[in-house]
Parts: C-alpha cells; sequence; structure tokens
C-alpha cells in the first residue's frame, strides 16, 4: 500500500498540478506529507490516512493548513480493513474510503470524485505494473543502458590495443576520437562528440557509467527518451567545446561533461518546478553539483572546463526543451 500511496502522490503532481507539503507530526514521530492544489478561492488539500488514525491525523493536518493563511477543502482518502464506521467528528473534511485489502471504494462524498477517478486510475495502473515488473524495470533504463553498453564497447577495445585495462595509451586514444586541438584545427570536428565514448581507464569509465546509470532514467522520466538523448548529446558537445577552447594542447576523453549536462538539466527541471518541489532537494542537487565541481578542481588531470561546458550546456537546453514542450494539466475541483 505505502508504493500505492506513493503513486498517487506522484499522479497528483505530475498530471494534476499539485505540490506537496511536509510538516511534522506530533504522533507518528515523523514527517508527514500532504497534496495541495492551488486554486482561485483557496487550496485543495489532499490526505491519505488509516481508518485508526484517521481523527488524529485530521487534527493535525488541520493545525498545519491553517499555518498556510488560506481558505481551504481538505480531502480524505480513509484506508478502511472491514466496514467503514463513520466518524462525525468534523464536518470540515470530505472523505473517499478505501478498503485497503482490494481497494474498492467504500463511500466517496461529492467533493472527493474526482479523487475517486484518480485513485482508481492510479490501481489500476499499479496491477499492470505488478504483473510486468520487468518491462517496468527497463522501461527508463534501455537508453542509459544502450549509453552504458556503447562506452564499454569501446573501452573494452582501446583496452585491448593497449594492453592495459588501467591506463589506456593516449595514442590510442586519439586515433578513437580524443580532443585535440591540433587536430580539430585541422577539421576533425567530429571529435568534440566522439571523445565522451572514450575513457583513459577502468576507474574512470567506472565512475562515469554509474552516475550516467543514476541520473539517466530520472532524466527520461522527467523530459522523455528523445529529449534525454538530445540533452545528453548536446552536454557531450558543449563540454569538449569549452574544453577545446579554453583547456591545453593535450587530449581530453570522458563521459562526465555530458553527465554533468544532465545535472544542469535536473537543475534546469528544479528550477522550472522550484514551487512545486522541496527546498531541500533542489538545495541537495545543488550541493552535488558544487561538490563534483570542487573535486574536479582539487585533483589534478580533470577537465573542469569539459564539466562546466557540460552543466551549462544540460541547464539551457533542459530550460528550454522543458519550457516549450512540458504541458501541464489544469483544472479546477
Amino acid at each position: 500500500m505505502k508504493k500505492l500511496k506513493e503513486n498517487f502522490y506522484k499522479i497528483l503532481i505530475n498530471r494534476e498540478n499539485f505540490y506537496m507539503k511536509q510538516y511534522y507530526s506530533n504522533f507518528h514521530k515523523e514527517e508527514m506529507f500532504l497534496g495541495v492544489k492551488e486554486l482561485i478561492d483557496g487550496i485543495y488539500c489532499v490526505l491519505i490516512s488509516d481508518e485508526k488514525n484517521e481523527e488524529i491525523d485530521y487534527l493535525e493536518a488541520i493545525s498545519f493548513i491553517k499555518t498556510l493563511g488560506k481558505s481551504f477543502s481538505l480531502n480524505m482518502i480513509i484506508l478502511s480493513e472491514e466496514e467503514y464506521i463513520n466518524k462525525d467528528y468534523s464536518s470540515k473534511a470530505h472523505r473517499l474510503i478505501i478498503n485497503k485489502k482490494n481497494y474498492n471504494v467504500i463511500s466517496c462524498d461529492k467533493f472527493c470524485i474526482p479523487l475517486r477517478q484518480i485513485f482508481e486510475n492510479v490501481v489500476q495502473e499499479n496491477k499492470i505494473k505488478i504483473t510486468h515488473t520487468k518491462e517496468n524495470f527497463f522501461k527508463y533504463k534501455i537508453p542509459t543502458l544502450t549509453l552504458i553498453g556503447m562506452n564499454i564497447t569501446i573501452f573494452l577495445i582501446t583496452a585491448f590495443l593497449s594492453g592495459n585495462i588501467f591506463n589506456i595509451d593516449s595514442g590510442i586514444l586519439s586515433k578513437f576520437g580524443a580532443i585535440s586541438k591540433e587536430l580539430i584545427n585541422e577539421g576533425q570536428v567530429w571529435r568534440l562528440l566522439t571523445c565522451a565514448f572514450l575513457h583513459s581507464g577502468l576507474i574512470h569509465i567506472a565512475c562515469n557509467m554509474y552516475s550516467l546509470y543514476i541520473i539517466g532514467p530520472q532524466i527520461q522520466q522527467i523530459y522523455g527518451t528523445k529529449k534525454y538523448l538530445i540533452i545528453y548529446i548536446i552536454s557531450c558537445i558543449t563540454s569538449s567545446s569549452l574544453s577545446y577552447l579554453m583547456g591545453s594542447y593535450g587530449i581530453s576523453v570522458g563521459a562526465s561533461g555530458g553527465i554533468f549536462g544532465l545535472m544542469g538539466a535536473l537543475l534546469a527541471f528544479a528550477i522550472i518546478e522550484r514551487h512545486r518541489i522541496d527546498k531541500k532537494n533542489i538545495s541537495s542537487l545543488m550541493q552535488i553539483i558544487v561538490i563534483n565541481l570542487f573535486i574536479g578542481l582539487s585533483i589534478k588531470n580533470i577537465d573542469n572546463f569539459a564539466h562546466i561546458g557540460g552543466l551549462i550546456g544540460g541547464l539551457v537546453v533542459g530550460y528550454i526543451v522543458y519550457r516549450t514542450s512540458n504541458k501541464k494539466i489544469t483544472g479546477k475541483y
């Protein structure tokens, strides 16, 4: 049921223009979540509670909502194991009562009819997910796993030709398309992209591929597959372009610029949706970016211009793409 609740809140955020509010429960001794949607005449609040905790959850939620200083409508989804006993502790809360064993609707106030429709859709989607576990596992990973597979394949070839998996020969990397100012000046501009699929050693590729595996699926869920790949490729190019313009005459390789671009795209999303995302999450993302840049500046032989170029490219492209193509569902409850 915990997963179902998470998916329900995600639907409210992603499809229905809600945002989440957190408050501390003295009863549960943990943070509680409340879905909120801004309306012309106030806010429409959604709280999910278990029948046995319904009254205390209501009282704590009401106490928190009043601190927001807005007119409100509190709508509670109550999870009940048996026949629900109506509790007339307040007339201010509208209730959708759900049997948590089979997820059937027991009763529904007229103000909760939109929630009922959303909840039933979430239940149906969860049933589909349960029967297609493997498909869902790979749904947001295939493009990322494909990129990782390409990187690993090229790495193994260069490692074999170098005869050393820990330190790839610079001459081999140059032949396969590493950044080289001299060669790019001669017209080999394709190196601005091919360099992103080359790595100098086992530790280098392992760190980059792990980072790509973590952040890639997140970007795909936000932007979609095509835009995710567009953001990644453009970030790779802006990364290598800044490295070419500002770097030395040595060679430079690695996917880290593209990965920084994905972080930039994630930051763009956070900036646009800052009113719907917890500020702690935005702060954590900023800290991760700053820490990674600082690490790069603290270690020798790190192409920091590539990291900065990728970050800027991903931030700009991500912002433009999300602003121009993302369509939010609006409506009034």
